[in-house]
């Protein structure tokens, strides 16, 4: 019995390998994120903030109950 649980972890141990693998080498295939998606991504927080600080100041509006 103590042999087909090794078996069996070796067995995962050799698929999470290959797997990390296969991402290792998709990441080297793919060129780095280009500038502009970090730009993006800075005006997509502010907007957030900005949206977020509106809903503050207006403040929670009750839903009436049905």
């Amino acid at each position: 019995m103590h042999q087909y649980y090794m078996f069996v972890a070796l067995e995962l141990a050799r698929d999470r390998a290959a797997e990390a693998n296969a991402q290792r080498l998709a990441s080297l295939a793919h060129p780095g994120e280009p500038r502009t998606a970090g730009i993006r991504r800075i005006i997509a927080r502010a907007a957030l903030a900005v949206a977020r600080a509106a809903d503050d100041e207006v403040g929670r509006v009750a839903l009436p109950s049905q």
